[in-house]
This record gives structure tokens, sequence and C-alpha cells, in this order.
């Protein structure tokens, strides 16, 4: 499969010549044999889709917009195929370097700071290597922004999903994010009955997480002023929970 998306930077290393390359990609725009998706960023079109809207690879177009990157949060579990939402029309692109916010064919592509890219894989999509966070680096990123995963029902059914993890991995990873709250979210969510089972997440690893939970209180998942308090973790989940975790 060619490439759907180029830049202006590669039509010139293949032209030659910036006045030239203008020209060239103006016509072929006003022919329709490419769509200006933003700024020196295109897309081509299949002959067969000069009349009508051409279909497109969301992340495809994705990786051509910052570098660098990794497809992080709800993308990541999408690339992986626990994605528990059919549609998903947002994509979510992790970068020191920051892009305005994007809209084309109906997805919005959205900028998350990232300043440590640890913990990122190199994955084939569609015939092309695409950056995205392994398991363990996108399990905490969708605890720790829960609103970028879709909301608790659909981190938790997507998450739940992966076969296993390597909870060595995603301890280290955590003592590099070094967020309390952070550690507290992992310990209530490895300690949820199908999670501690599915993962097989021995009572040592748990009492670890324990150890570390200190006398403030943190929300998670529940909006302020809302919600109920699991003591054990310090944390304050949304009321029904549990009708969120239900596969029913």
């Amino acid at each position: 499969m060619g490439e759907s998306f180029f830049t202006f930077e590669d039509a010139l290393k293949l032209v030659g010549g910036r006045h030239l390359t203008k020209v060239k990609l103006y016509r072929l725009a006003k022919e329709g044999y490419i769509r200006p998706v933003k700024r020196g960023l295109y897309q081509i079109v299949p002959i067969q889709y000069l009349d009508k809207e051409p279909p497109f690879d969301k992340f495809l177009l994705g990786r051509k917009l910052s570098q660098p990157y990794y497809f992080s949060h709800h993308s990541a579990l999408e690339i992986y195929g626990v994605s528990n939402a059919a549609i998903f029309s947002t994509v979510y692109i992790s970068s020191p370097r920051q892009f305005r916010p994007l809209k084309y064919g109906g997805v919005e592509y959205l900028w998350v700071r990232r300043v440590n890219s640890f913990g990122v894989d190199d994955v084939i999509w569609s015939d092309k290597t695409v950056h995205v966070s392994d398991r363990e680096r996108t399990i905490l990123d969708c605890l720790q922004r829960i609103d970028l995963a879709g909301g608790f029902e659909e981190a938790y059914k997507s998450v739940i999903s992966f076969p296993s993890i390597d909870l060595d991995k995603l301890y280290r990873y955590l003592e590099k994010i070094s967020r309390k709250s952070l550690f507290y979210r992992v310990g209530f969510f490895l300690s949820l009955e199908e999670v501690r089972d599915r993962w097989h997440v021995p009572d040592d690893f748990l009492e670890k997480l324990r150890k570390i939970v200190g006398r403030k209180t943190y929300y998670f998942a529940a909006e302020k002023g809302h919600g109920r308090l699991v003591k054990e973790w310090n944390l304050i989940v949304p009321d029904n929970i549990e009708a969120l975790m239900s596969h029913g």
C-alpha cells in the first residue's frame, strides 16, 4: 500500500526547488488528485474518488502531525485492538511539540503534552510503522487521564481486554512518572477482582502499592463533590462504579 499522506517537504525532495514544488502541488490540488489537509500536508486522492469523499486511515494521517510522537490513551487502545467502542472519532497524539487541534474527515486530532517518551513501541499499522505507547504505558496514561480514554466504563472494558501485562515494567514506569495519585489509581484498578484474576496480580504487589497510600484523598473518574470513598486506596470513585464495570 502506498503512502496516503505527504508533506510539502516530502514533495520537495521528489521535485526539487520550492517554487516548482508549489506550482505542481497547486495544479494537482486544482485537478483533484490531492487534497490539502492543512498547510503543508496533503492527502493523495485515488482516481476512483476524484468526484467524491476519499477514504483515509486516521492513524496514517495522525503520524504526520508532529515529530517525535506516539499514539496514546484511547488511540493506543484502538491500535492494540482492545477498544470497547466500535467508533471513536478522536485521535490522541502525545508529543513534546505542540500542534493545533485538527478536524479532518469527521475525525478530531488532539495534542497531548508529553515531555518523556519512555514505553513506546513501533507497531505495523496498514503496512506502515506507527509509534504507540506499549501496554503498560497505555494503562498508566489511561488511568492518569481517564477523560482521554473515553471515561471509566470505556477505559475499564478496553484495558481489561489486554490478555497480560508486565507488572515489573508497570511499576518501573510508575516510579518514573512519580505521581502519587497514579500509584493510588493503579492499586485500586489492579485490586478489582476481574483485573486481579486476569493478570494474576500477586498480593505482595498490591501490598507494595498500599504502602505508598498516604492521608491525601484523590478523585478517580468521579466528579468533585460526588462519588464514594474507597478507604483502602483513599480514592473517591463513582457511586455506580460496579454498573460501569458490568459486561451485561
